[in-house]
């Protein structure tokens, strides 16, 4: 359906029957739920479905599904949403017959509709409000203040661009804008513009971000006992797991197939026919199969498969189930353990290619290469990196680890890489992917060796492993705050959600807290590597040949100073030096204002506080530099000087000592 088709529409209608002449703002409610958005749909419709003409047109771009699922897990048709539906409907009925800039909304603008839509009505659903306008300039500002945060913690790599921020506001436009139409169907909207006079491009260039000072880590809480599980499935169990898919073969090794004896003909077969006779072999395969008992235990890691487990599900196919989780659990634990150990996004991840070498048993596009002293080879492997500048992939080297030369030590990284490569073989053949990481069938069973998977899709993945939390890691016993807390009783949601809240670039700012943690002169190199390669990065200065890494170093810098200022602010950490001095006497007032906050708001005021005063610290082993006053500073007149000095090199640190007068600890 072309732009002009909706209305055209209504003229035909308004032609053949008397109760279609009425003006939209004269009808009843009962006349408005029949009205006809289309031909294919109707105003109470749960779906509208409007025909887009364009050539090659998706018909997912031209429909609007009001079922759609808001980001607490609710649907927007659930009863507690009727008011927000009953708005919204109406809104882009207003969009649709009488927009205020003149210019109708065609077809293929509803899938951006339904996306813009569901930020603001997931928004107004956790904060209790119903109706436009009770959206008043103060709960805007509020909204405005938490869009950040909420933005990235909802997002897959917990960064936050323009086009999102944008989705996010323009429905706040449109309630403005289209206020006069809404008045008249019986819907008060904004009393005030929403943005003081500003466009929401305008705002959105404000919101968008790397989260650097709002998205927080794993707690230590959920962090080590989620590594430590994921490491613990790379072992042995893996390598029992990658045995029981032997089940996908006919017929599974070590199974043998029943046969009887057939009067008519003399000869022996297999009983019931193919299909039968597979199950039975995949029945005598599961129940002689043996887990392995793990050093120090003296028993099986895992009960046995057999029918004992069988009869303690409701469902005949537990054997079959069980297998599947014990599959996704192994994946998912490799896929946890190379972006822990790597710092690689979702989306490089899953962009890694399948295959071993045969000549020196590494994974497809793992190197080893020297270091500069001879002593070590690093593990890297070359993936793609999606977010770039100018929005297309590029190929970037990751150190997975390092050994001493001679040594037949693999890092965990590798490991995971080859058992991926195993765990997927049965399918290998057949998928329509070289990615490493596939998918395929939604059941609760493993797809059939005939199957052909595909690419695994980043929410699928982020979703897989909020699975795994739940399944295997005890979250139960956590207590309600962390040592390092953000805001009171933040691991109340982790205890009771079991999970749901993770998203996989957690495990990046973890990855890069704990390189910090291990060695404070490695900020610069915590882009490139985990704990054990602090040495490589050390001699090499890896970082220097990366500069598409640098965005994340800035990003973890900025989350360091937020957080050095706010534990000051509330009195975890003291301040020592002239310049400490400065930053207790200009935090006074910041104190004052946060002093009978939440925690979580006092955190907001020090993100905001620290980014509109631009405050920048440096992060050494015995202190931390906060250079406000750089022309004093004799490290820093050094550090200038140096011809070619990379910016936050190693070698600046060391300077401090000249200086320590200008040092505060903390």
């Amino acid at each position: 359906m072309s732009r002009g088709n909706i209305k055209t529409t209504v003229e035909k209608r308004q032609n053949s029957e008397p109760a279609a002449r009425k003006k939209i703002q004269d009808m009843s409610k009962e006349e408005l739920e029949r009205f006809s958005i289309s031909e294919h749909s109707q105003f109470n419709d749960d779906h509208w479905v409007l025909t887009n003409l364009t050539p090659g047109a998706r018909a997912d771009r031209s429909t609007l599904n009001w079922t759609m699922s808001l980001l607490d897990g609710s649907r927007l048709t659930d009863a507690r949403h009727a008011a927000r539906l009953r708005w919204a409907k109406i809104l882009v009925l207003t969009l649709l017959l009488h927009p205020s800039s003149g210019h109708t909304h065609g077809p293929g603008s509803m899938s951006q509709l339904k996306r813009q839509l569901r930020w603001l009505l997931s928004w107004m659903s956790e904060s209790g409000y119903h109706h436009p306008h009770e959206l008043t300039p103060s709960v805007i500002k509020d909204y405005l203040d938490q869009l950040p945060s909420y933005l990235a913690s909802r997002s897959n790599d917990g960064e936050i661009g323009a086009d999102t921020a944008v989705l996010a506001l323009s429905t706040l436009m449109q309630l403005w804008k289209q206020r006069r139409p809404l008045t008249k169907l019986g819907v008060l909207s904004l009393s005030r513009h929403p943005f003081s006079g500003k466009g929401a491009h305008t705002v959105a260039r404000g919101l968008a971000t790397k989260a650097a000072g709002w998205i927080m880590p794993l707690p230590d809480e959920v962090a080590i006992p989620l590594l430590n599980k994921a490491a613990w499935f790379l072992g042995t169990p893996a390598d029992d797991v990658i045995r029981l898919l032997q089940v996908m073969r006919d017929p599974p090794a070590g199974a043998k197939f029943s046969r009887n004896f057939s009067l008519a003909t003399g000869v022996k077969k297999r009983i019931g026919g193919r299909n039968a006779a597979r199950i039975v072999c995949t029945m005598q395969f599961l129940e002689a199969f043996e887990f392995s008992t793990l050093d120090g235990d003296n028993k099986q890691w895992h009960e046995p498969i057999n029918w004992a487990y069988e009869q303690s599900s409701k469902h005949r196919s537990a054997r079959f189930s069980r297998l599947k989780e014990l599959w996704e659990a192994v994946r998912d634990a490799a896929a946890i353990t190379v972006q822990a150990t790597s710092g690689m996004r979702l989306s490089e991840l899953l962009g890694i290619v399948a295959g071993v070498d045969a000549a020196t048993g590494l994974p497809q596009d793992v190197r080893l290469e020297r270091s500069a002293t001879g002593l070590y080879e690093w593990f890297i492997i070359r993936s793609q990196l999606s977010k770039t500048g100018d929005g297309l992939p590029r190929e970037v080297d990751w150190v997975l680890g390092m050994r001493p030369v001679g040594s037949n030590e693999m890092p965990l990284a590798v490991r995971a890489l080859l058992v991926l490569n195993r765990l997927h073989e049965p399918w290998r053949a057949r998928a329509r992917s070289n990615r490493l990481i596939l998918v395929g069938g939604h059941g609760r069973l493993l797809p059939a060796p005939s199957a052909c998977l595909g690419a695994m899709a980043i929410d699928g993945a982020n979703c897989s492993i909020q699975r795994f939390i739940n399944r295997w890691i005890d979250l139960s016993v956590l207590p309600n705050e962390s040592v390092r807390k953000t805001e009171d009783n933040d691991l109340v949601r982790w205890r009771e959600q079991k999970g749901q809240m993770f998203r996989t670039h957690m495990l990046r700012k973890t990855w890069a807290q704990f390189a910090l943690a291990c060695d404070s002169r490695l900020l610069p190199a915590i882009q490139m590597q985990f704990h054990h390669i602090s040495l490589a990065m050390t001699e090499s200065g890896y970082i220097g040949s990366n500069p598409l890494l640098l965005d994340e170093l800035n990003s973890i810098s900025t989350q360091k100073t937020n957080l050095a200022v706010f534990e000051i602010v509330v009195g975890k950490s003291k301040v020592a030096g002239r310049m400490g001095e400065q930053l207790e006497q200009a935090l006074a007032e910041l104190r004052a204002e946060a002093g009978e906050l939440q925690t979580s708001e006092k955190w907001e005021k020090v993100v905001e506080w620290t980014k509109c005063n631009d405050l920048k610290m440096y992060f050494t082993a015995h202190a931390n530099c906060c250079p406000t006053r750089t022309s004093e500073m004799r490290c820093h007149d050094v550090s200038i000087s140096v011809e070619n000095f990379p910016p936050f090199s190693v070698q600046y640190f060391p300077l401090l000592k000249v200086a320590e007068r200008d040092l505060y600890a903390v």
